[in-house]
């Protein structure tokens, strides 16, 4: 499509006729040179004023006929500028702007939202702006090919320079990151700070800032972590590293070095309990080098050293031990250190499970264990054998101990007192209770006694609870323990409300 264009003239005709002199006919006047600058200044004239009145209407060159006419003066104020082509023009022109405005608007709005580079490039950024600045002049002047064009560059120097400071801040930013995980405090620094320079307010950025203000805190105490791993203070040395991840948790390689700090310890623990089992191996003293192995192989499943080790001391207990088993079991029992005793049966066990004196060793002294600590707790509370069912069950338990056999020497003698305490507690004895006959009285065990002034009861031995209560009374609780020939116990109202 062209522009068609449509002079109007509104300079003065220069082809009107000079009025001439009448001829003289003593001098001639030069004519000829008259003519000539005549016309040089009309030339000059129309050339000084005529292009002022050029007008540009845009017409449709496929269904307009190019056309161009000079009016001449009689018709010149007749002639109309045809304007809804050059109006198209316009909005196309600025359709067209308006799509590559837009791009160039986001740009600049993350250029200054992100002060992305400004720091150090604001003189490239305010050229950029000078440029869209001087395309929007020339879009004024309707210059609109050119100004798209300008328009165009402004944009992609625009895109270059964003491309550029995110390029450059991110290659900082990887560098700083990199150089942090490293814990090279001295190339993260420089990094990071020459990212901020480029993106000063990068949420990223800050956060991996705050770590890097903790990194020579972190580096001081992983240091002091590794001086005293090497000088072996283990303890020392996990309590630092603790501390260094409590400072950072983010610090790479913490978890680590706390792994193997714990390994070395535990392999320092194992090696002390296989030295020592090896050590009662060697003195024969096989109980505490079985119980040295098993240690050990309960800290390092299946591991060769502790399991050869064991394989020794079952071998030696099975060929030679087992009667020296027996009678250390035997002495245990004997001087009343049954847990011992049954410790040493359930060794020979593990020797040969099917040795019968260790079978009944052991079954013997841990039912002996068992008929003890029955027997202890109604020793220190007879009174319990008041009730019922404590009696029945202090009955069942002298009923066990006297058909149990033990090697305890002091055994009987605590089953005889068990029978004296049961003999005793078995006999009734007479008490008497005296009353206000107001108050319904109870006692535990045995039932409602209602109100009365005076009553005599049989009861065993023991620990019973007495309780009244009345009308207008505060209830009345006792405890009693029924002895022989012990006093009258009154329960009456106390206490009125």
């Amino acid at each position: 499509m062209t522009d068609r264009i449509k002079i109007k003239s509104i300079a003065p005709s220069f082809a009107q006729t000079e009025s001439k002199a009448p001829p003289q006919k003593k001098r001639s006047f030069p004519w000829s040179i008259v003519l000539v600058v005549l016309i040089v200044a009309g030339a000059l004239v129309a050339f000084r004023f005529v292009p002022t009145q050029i007008t540009y209407e845009p017409q449709d060159v496929e269904s307009t006929p190019v056309a161009s006419t000079l009016p001449s003066s009689s018709n010149e104020s007749e002639v109309d500028e045809v304007m809804p082509y050059r109006d198209i023009e316009l909005q196309r022109a600025q359709e067209s702007a308006k799509a590559i405005l837009a791009d160039f608007a986001a740009l600049q709005d993350q250029v200054e939202a992100e002060q992305l580079g400004l720091s150090k490039h604001r003189h490239t950024y305010d050229e950029i702006i000078d440029a869209a600045n001087q395309a929007d002049a020339s879009f004024a002047r309707r210059e609109y090919d050119q100004a798209i064009s300008q328009y165009t560059d402004a944009t992609n120097q625009l895109r270059e320079y964003v491309y550029t400071q995110e390029t450059a801040f991110e290659e900082a930013f990887e560098t700083g990151y990199t150089s942090l995980v490293s814990r090279d405090l001295n190339q993260a620094r420089d990094a990071l700070l020459r990212a901020r320079e480029i993106k000063p307010d990068d949420q990223s950025l800050a956060q991996v800032l705050v770590r890097l203000e903790k990194l020579p805190e972190v580096n001081s105490l992983i240091r002091e972590a590794r001086r005293a791993k090497g000088r072996g203070d283990y303890e020392q040395a996990e309590m630092l590293l603790l501390q260094a991840r409590e400072v950072d948790p983010e610090t790479e390689n913490i978890d680590e070095q706390l792994s193997e700090i714990r390994q070395i310890q535990n392999d320092a623990d194992y090696n002390h309990v296989l030295t020592q089992s090896y050590a009662a191996l060697r003195e024969n003293d096989l109980l505490a080098a079985k119980s040295g192995f098993e240690t050990a192989l309960r800290m390092r499943p299946g591991e060769t050293g502790a399991t050869t080790g064991l394989n020794e001391v079952v071998n030696r207990l099975g060929n030679s031990t087992i009667a020296e088993l027996k009678t250390v079991a035997e002495r245990y029992e004997r001087d009343g250190d049954l847990r011992s005793a049954m410790q040493a049966y359930a060794d020979v066990l593990e020797i040969d499970q099917n040795l019968q004196f260790a079978i009944d060793g052991f079954t013997r002294t841990q039912t002996t264990i068992r008929i003890y600590s029955a027997i202890e707790r109604i020793l220190a509370d007879p009174d319990m054998l008041s009730s019922n069912k404590e009696f029945e069950a202090a009955q069942h338990t002298l009923k066990d101990a006297r058909e149990h056999e033990t090697l305890e020497p002091s055994y009987q003698a605590k089953v005889n007192k068990l029978a004296v305490l049961i003999e005793i507690a078995s006999r009734p004895l007479p008490i008497v209770l005296v009353s206000d006959n107001e108050m319904e009285v109870r006692l535990a065990t045995v039932g409602d006694l209602g109100p009365f002034d005076r009553k005599e009861l049989k009861l065993r031995p023991g620990r019973y609870l007495l309780t009244g209560s009345g009308n207008g009374c505060r209830d009345v609780r006792k405890t009693i323990v029924v002895a022989e020939g012990m006093d009258p116990i009154a329960i009456v109202c106390n206490e009125p409300i």
